[in-house]
């Protein structure tokens, strides 16, 4: 809870100060994140390339600071240096240096996943031409939802109960996003955007769960990020979309 805390009390004047400053902030925990998803498969015949996972999260999400063409440029980067480097070790565990080998699928997944789950409020901040309004709604969402969640379901005898109370905080949000952020959020965009929060919320830390080598280890970093794997992509798109 503490970190929780910590992460919001950084994150919000973050949002504020610019999508360069929110990229200093998100992209080392992005880094840190694929780096603890990638240990995880230490036990794994075919196990990531750490420092690739974990280099290329944190590039993804400085990247996106500079919108749509930075993360192309920072994407095909990431892909190239851990293609490059899956055949180096390949050949190495060939020639009997290496032991284990690696996995460039994995490798890059776990690059992706906390990458693109930090780098979608960064895009936003940067494209949206509405300053920093939309990326302080979508924070919102995956903030309260993280709060609600750990607060009703760490004390719950049943798994639902968490991510329920965590949707019911974004209903919540999306009524002051309504009643207050206008503009930019005009007509029924506050309330498709909430909806949309409502339905894919849920699966971020689902998926995070499922990248995972040992799905019991303690990822906390990826925690951070975890409610924003799909609700920040999703959620991005349609709010430029919808809003511009």
């Amino acid at each position: 809870m503490g970190l929780g805390v910590l992460w919001a009390v950084l994150l919000l004047p973050a949002i504020f100060a610019g999508a360069v400053w929110m990229a200093l902030l998100v992209a080392p925990v992005a880094g840190v994140a694929a780096l603890q998803a990638s240990r995880t498969w230490r036990g794994a015949e075919r196990r990531p390339i750490d420092g690739v996972a974990a280099a290329g999260a944190a590039l993804i999400v400085f990247a996106a600071a500079f919108g749509v063409a930075g993360l192309l440029v920072a994407a095909g980067l990431v892909a190239v240096s851990a293609a490059a480097l899956d055949r180096v070790v390949a050949a190495r565990h060939q020639a009997g240096r290496v032991s284990a080998t690696r996995s460039l699928g994995r490798t890059l997944l776990l690059a992706a996943v906390p990458g693109l789950a930090g780098a979608a409020p960064v895009a936003l901040r940067s494209i949206s031409g509405h300053g920093a309004v939309p990326a302080l709604a979508l924070c919102t969402y995956a903030l309260v939802y993280d709060a609600s969640a750990f607060l009703v379901g760490s004390g719950s005898k049943h798994t639902w109960e968490g991510p329920v109370a965590g949707v019911a905080s974004i209903g919540a949000v999306t009524v002051a996003v309504a009643a207050i952020l206008v503009p930019p959020f005009r007509g029924a965009s506050p309330w498709v955007l909430g909806l949309a929060a409502v339905l894919v919320t849920p699966f971020g830390p689902v998926l995070a769960t499922l990248v995972l080598g040992d799905q019991a280890a303690r990822v906390p970093a990826l925690r951070r990020l975890d409610s924003l794997i799909v609700l920040g992509p999703v959620w991005t798109l349609l709010a430029l979309l919808l809003v511009g």
